[in-house]
């Protein structure tokens, strides 16, 4: 799955996002990597934040470029406050979208790909357990050869120390 790493914008069946970014797509390798939830502001934005944090997802609010201020006098909202995008981790969407799915007067785009959404997390989570435990030989030399690390760096100090107490010593 691709998400724009600009604007954080999921892309769904290669498709760009139409808000205006620049679009630097790039593939979601991490399930901890941020995307888009949603833009929302006012009254709405409390709701879902609130919910956000009852249910210990983590987010973060970001602001969206201001549309002018044609728009804050047209709709009396301080342009600031009503373009808020709230960004959470990707292994959260699922979760988030559902919270937002309650919220009937927020549209909520995610909805119509969380299957495709969850089969990525899944997909992203068996990979990283893939990585394979460090065999006991391995782990065993790992530990020899920190222990003559270790060994090294004390005489170093060792014999250093005694360098520059004698340099001193000749300086007086």
């Amino acid at each position: 799955m691709k998400f724009c790493k600009t604007c954080k914008v999921l892309c769904f069946d290669n498709t760009l996002p139409a808000n205006g970014c620049k679009h630097k797509i790039a593939e979601i390798t991490d399930i901890n990597e941020p995307v888009r939830l949603c833009i929302v502001g006012g009254t709405e934005r409390a709701m879902l934040t609130g919910m956000l944090k009852d249910e210990g997802i983590p987010y973060m609010e970001e602001n969206v470029q201001p549309q002018g201020v044609a728009n804050e006098i047209v709709t009396g909202y301080d342009v600031k406050l009503s373009n808020i995008s709230l960004v959470v981790p990707f292994q959260a969407l699922p979760k988030a979208s559902e919270l937002l799915s309650s919220l009937e007067t927020v549209p909520n785009e995610i909805e119509p790909h969380i299957d495709e959404i969850k089969a990525q997390i899944e997909h992203l989570k068996s990979e990283n357990k893939e990585d394979k435990p460090m065999s006991a030989a391995k782990r065993t030399t790992v530990k020899v050869l920190s222990v003559i690390a270790l060994l090294i760096v004390i005489a170093l100090v060792v014999f250093g120390t005694d360098a520059l107490t004698s340099w001193i010593k000749s300086l007086f």
